[in-house]
């Protein structure tokens, strides 16, 4: 199944049409296990979601395709506009880097 998701596009449209054409082909008669369902999911996100995405399976997490979507929703209120975690961002990593942010586990702060 070729279905990727647009960079920039929203989680949950993308998880919604992911479960949409799984249960299609159930009608069909061409069922997946939940594994494979969300395997299909994962490999489906586009490159701004791979460290979820190791993080996920190195964790090895059972979850149902419902618990996934409600993560990844987390994941993408988490990410900021251009698709990128702030811990990851090069202009919050050089604000830090100049002392104009202090970073801490619930948010920069400017001095």
């Amino acid at each position: 199944m070729a279905c990727k998701m647009k960079e920039r596009g929203s989680i949950v449209s993308h998880v919604q049409r992911m479960q949409r054409y799984i249960e299609r082909l159930g009608k069909l008669n061409i069922y997946f296990d939940e594994e494979l369902a969300i395997d299909m999911v994962l490999n489906s996100l586009p490159d701004c979601y791979d460290q979820f995405i190791l993080t996920y399976h190195l964790n090895n997490i059972e979850q149902t395709l419902a618990q996934l979507h409600n993560l990844l929703q987390t994941v993408e209120a988490g990410m900021k506009g251009k698709g990128h975690w702030k811990r990851t961002c090069p202009k919050y990593l050089q604000d830090v880097k100049d002392g104009e942010v202090k970073p801490s586990s619930a948010g920069a702060k400017r001095k």
